[in-house]
């Protein structure tokens, strides 16, 4: 026999749907209005107040607005709806200054757009901290703390010809730092210590310059078709560089003439690594007494891919580096 449900049960069904509250929809503020979760910021503001807990993501930029956060944090709820705290999405010449994000899958995005600027900004325990992806260039990101998130600190993905200068890349999981398929970028005087894979990542990616940057405790490494980058007057201390094949479906890719000149390497015993990277060259290399001869080699080579590493050429200076540069 078919049942049927009381009147007053669908009536009371009935009510519960027409006054639920509709999912939280997104508004505009900037200028007068405040922030909060879930905004698009459409005119430059200070913020005076944390925004947050946050269960989706936070502020949205797409025009050439400043965000000043003023020192203040914004708040995920470390969910997979939060997935960031500050996405700068096809903007051109926005800015986001003096923001705390934390606990979002990706602290502060820029996604396409260009010559938009982070500065002074503290991105921590997310998933990732900075992420510059979808073709995005010409940015500049400066004088940021990206400490203690899951997995990356800084990733650039299909990102081209941006400036890290003067960061600070702390305690991140994987990657301090990782470029994948990004050219011509400048990293510039950056620290990037306590990583827990690499401290610096470059993988497929080629003409970018690192001048000046202090790497300590995991290696600076090269994988892949990672070709023509310049490394000028790096600092490393607890590792050394590391140069690998990496083999994709489509077969195996090997870092080739990349150029290294006038580093510091100190207290590790591989301070040049190459596994079937080939015509790979330092020049002026300073090394601690643990990579100098004769009671020590600082160059190891293996085969990897197919590929033997030939043709990689390791010059030291004529003096050692046995004290800290910076």
């Amino acid at each position: 026999m078919q049942s049927f449900r009381p009147v007053h049960a669908l009536l009371t069904a009935a009510l519960l749907f027409l006054t639920a509250p509709s999912p939280a929809t997104s508004a505009l503020c900037g200028g007068a209005t405040p922030c909060a979760c879930g905004d698009t910021v459409v005119e430059s503001t200070t913020l005076d107040a944390d925004i947050g807990v946050c269960d989706r993501s936070a502020l949205r930029i797409t025009s050439a607005v400043v965000l000043d956060c003023a020192g203040h944090t914004i708040t995920g709820n470390d969910l997979s709806n939060a997935k960031f705290g500050i996405e700068v999405d096809g903007a051109v010449g926005a800015e986001v200054r003096n923001c705390r994000v934390t606990k979002f899958r990706r602290g502060i995005r820029i996604y396409g757009g260009s010559n938009n600027v982070l500065r002074d900004n503290e991105s921590f325990e997310n998933k990732y901290g900075i992420d510059l992806a979808g073709g995005t260039q010409r940015n500049v990101l400066r004088k940021n703390l990206v400490r203690d998130n899951r997995d990356e600190g800084v990733h650039l993905g299909e990102s081209h010809r941006n400036k890290l200068v003067a960061n600070v890349l702390d305690d991140n999981k994987r990657e301090n730092l990782y470029l994948l398929r990004s050219n011509g970028n400048l990293v510039k005087g950056n620290l990037s210590k306590r990583s827990n894979a690499s401290s610096i990542y470059v993988k497929h990616s080629s003409r970018n310059r690192f001048v000046r940057n202090r790497v300590e405790d995991t290696a600076l490494q090269l994988r892949g078709d990672s070709r023509r980058n310049v490394f000028e007057g790096n600092y490393l201390k607890g590792n050394g560089y590391l140069f690998e094949a990496y083999e994709e479906p489509t077969g195996w890719t090997y870092p080739s003439d990349n150029v290294m000149s006038d580093d510091c390497i100190r207290k590790t015993d591989f301070c040049y690594r190459f596994y079937g990277a080939f015509d790979n060259t330092a020049t002026a290399a300073r090394v601690d007494a643990r990579c100098a001869p004769p009671e020590n080699e600082p160059v190891t080579l293996g085969a990897m891919g197919g590929q033997e590493a030939t043709g990689n050429v390791v010059e030291l200076a004529a003096t050692g580096c046995n004290d800290d540069p910076f």
